[in-house]
Formats: C-alpha cells, structure tokens, sequence
C-alpha cells in the first residue's frame, strides 16, 4: 500500500479524545501529527509515524513507597519479584507476588523483596543504585496504553515487537485514516481485513504489554485530583544479586525476549547479549575482526566509496526531509556528516541501518551497538524527532 494515498481526517485528536471516540471501533490506522519527547528514548514517539491501533488494553498497577519516600510503579501481575509481609512484630509472611497481597490483604502494607535489590534509573546506567529493603505497598491503580504496530512508508506492519502509547503523552496529536484517494473502498477493506489477518497470526501479544518498573514523583502527586495514570514516569532498572533483573515477562510465565527490542516506547525487553568478537574494536571506524580474517593492526585506511566518509545525496541540513522513513543507508549516513557525527558512518553502513531501522534504535543499541557517547545519541534522538540546528547562513554545516 502506497501510504500517500491514504485519506486522512481533518480532524486532530488527542490520544484521550480518539480513545473515547473510537475505542469501540478499534482497530484504526492513525498518523501522529504532533510528537512526544519523554524523559527517555522509549518514552518519545515521532510526528508523522504511521500505527495501526488494535485496541486499548488496561493494566493494574502497584504502588510501592520505600523508606526514602521514593513512589516506584510495578505490574501487579509481575511473577518474578516476590515478597514478604511484615507484621507489625516484624515476623514475616510469604513469599507472595504482588497480585497475591493485593487479593489476599488489606492495604497499605509493608513488604520486603525476598532477594536484596537495588535501583536505577535507565537513563542513568551508571549512577549509584539505591537499596530497596523496606518497602510499603499503598495502593494499586489501573493504566490504559494503546496497543498497536507502526507502519513503514510503503504500509508494511513492523511486526518485531508492539508498540504501547500511554494516556500520559497529553501532548500527542493524531489523525485518523478514512480511506484511500479515489474512493476506492473496495481496495481499502482489502489492505485493513490483510492487516486483521496479520495480527491473529501473530497471536497472542499479552506478553509484550510493558512491565517496565517506574519511578513517580511526589511532587506531581500533592492534588487529589492528579492521576498516577496520568504521570510521565521514569524508567528504573533493577539489579537482583548484583546481575541484572529481567523484567521482560509474560502476564501468567516469563518468556524469552524478541530479538530486536521495539521501537519507540516499548517495552523495555532486555537485550539479548551478542556474541563477542576475537578481538574488541578500538574506535568507532575499526570494524570488529571475524575468525576468518587475519588480525592487522592498525587497521587499513576504507577505500571503497560505501566507507569514505564523503556527502553523496544531501548538501545541506535544508536538503533532509522531516520524516526519515523513506531514507536509504547512505542518505543516514549523509545526515551524520551533515550533524558533524561522521565518526560512526562505518557503525551504520555494516549495520545496514536505513530510515526505517532509523526508528527502531534506542539509547542502548546506539551505545553498546554503535559505540556513540551520550552527547551524540541524544543529538540524533532530537533530530529523528524533528529538531534541525540552527545554523548561520554563511556556516558550514
């Protein structure tokens, strides 16, 4: 299917007003015309991405206050954690899932992980964790997403893994597909009941509903009337014994995580290690040494064209479309040298990383995978999400 030939509302809803409006006629093809730029990668999602919608799913949610006042957000069907009631003599009960003390006591009460944990924030690897031993379950609520698969320019469905918008992103603005130019109707149940096929054939998609742990904060919480549903959380990463706690897991069993984690918002799986080659690369340009080549050091300069870090179709930022789908490996590639990130032209091109793939980076594939610092994948984060530099006239970019 040709994208532009869809038909689009005139209309513009915010994530709430489509909710209310269509929930009862899911499922819907929708283009995002206004972006989200969250606190962290898998929080943010581009203007223009294209998602079919398959419905909207509402999960319950604990509420977990430890000693410090720290507020932390977790699935109460979440199978692998579990905890000890403490009494008020301090004998303890269990162990429990959360699901268990909720149906089984009254809250609020105080637990404690059954193995020591620690915390930090996903955006923040490397800051200090903090212990959590003590902790006081107070309540639970419940937190509606929009479940659905983005859609790449040519209406292919990106199947790897869902894609979730929560109700927090209130700055989210969409449209609404009604049809095909021509009013061909015919041709357009054909594409939506090939889409309905689709999806039953992936089956059940329960597991991949997020089950990340977050953080709120207090200060959001003082009015009444203020809805956890309704916060912007941060995301946390648990460390279980000193190894990383995976919390990529089915609502009834735990189950393996795809292969390539989704792109944006999703669910935080984590990411399968990938095996290690003979020899570590020593920068960015220096592509890793396989067992069938014979190791040389240095390595030799690239001459083939597809390696010279050299502009071969955009001159100028001007030049760049704002919607990066349809953008080949190399016009990617112009675009780093356009942003002074020409340093990991080589990473891309092995990587074979298009406009499409473009989307489905997160902050741990550009880091681990592609080896860019901090300050360059939040550049390039911005600029797939629309941001250009400004650049005096007589500037080189």
């Amino acid at each position: 299917m040709d994208v532009s030939k869809i038909r689009w509302s005139s209309t513009e809803y915010s994530l709430k007003e489509f909710v209310n409006k269509f929930q009862d006629s899911f499922p819907k093809i929708i283009k995002v015309t206004v972006g989200f730029l969250g606190r962290q990668e898998s929080d943010s999602i581009s203007s223009s991405t294209l998602l079919r919608v398959h419905s909207l799913y509402s999960q319950e949610r604990a509420v977990v206050e430890s000693k410090s006042g720290k507020l932390l957000s977790l699935p109460t069907k979440l199978t692998s954690l579990t905890f000890f009631i403490i009494s008020q003599s301090g004998a303890r009960e269990g162990p429990f899932t959360l699901l268990e003390i909720l149906e089984a006591f009254t809250l609020p009460v105080k637990i404690q992980p059954t193995t020591a944990l620690t915390f930090t924030e996903s955006s923040s690897p490397r800051s200090p964790g903090q212990n959590l031993h003590s902790l006081t379950f107070t309540q639970s609520y419940q937190e509606s997403f929009l479940l659905g698969h983005c859609l790449n320019s040519k209406g292919t469905l990106l199947e790897r893994v869902p894609l979730v918008l929560p109700m927090y992103m209130k700055e989210v603005r969409l449209i609404l597909a009604e049809g095909l130019e021509g009013e061909n109707e015919e041709q357009w149940e054909a594409i939506c009941s090939a889409y309905n096929e689709r999806i039953r054939e992936l089956g059940h998609m329960d597991h991949f509903i997020f089950q990340g742990i977050t953080l709120l904060e207090n200060k959001e919480l003082i009015a009444p009337q203020n809805l956890y549903a309704d916060i912007e959380p941060i995301y946390m990463d648990l460390k279980k014994q000193g190894d990383a706690f995976s919390l990529y897991c089915s609502l009834d069993k735990p189950v393996s995580p795809p292969e390539i984690p989704a792109w944006p918002l999703t669910l935080k799986p984590e990411i399968p290690a990938k095996p290690q080659p003979l020899t570590k690369p020593t920068g960015p340009l220096q592509e890793p040494i396989s067992p069938f080549q014979k190791p040389t050091s240095p390595l030799p300069k690239p001459t083939s064209p597809f390696q010279d870090p050299e502009l071969s179709t955009y001159r100028s930022l001007a030049e760049v479309p704002q919607d990066l789908h349809s953008l080949s490996i190399r016009e990617v590639c112009d675009c780093l040298l356009l942003l002074n990130l020409g340093s990991y032209t080589q990473a891309f091109l092995q990587e074979q990383i298009d406009g499409d793939f473009l989307y489905e980076l997160d902050h741990i594939h550009m880091r681990d995978t592609l080896g860019m610092s901090s300050l360059h994948i939040t550049k390039l984060l911005r600029f797939r999400h629309g941001w250009r530099p400004r650049v005096e006239p007589d500037a080189e970019v």
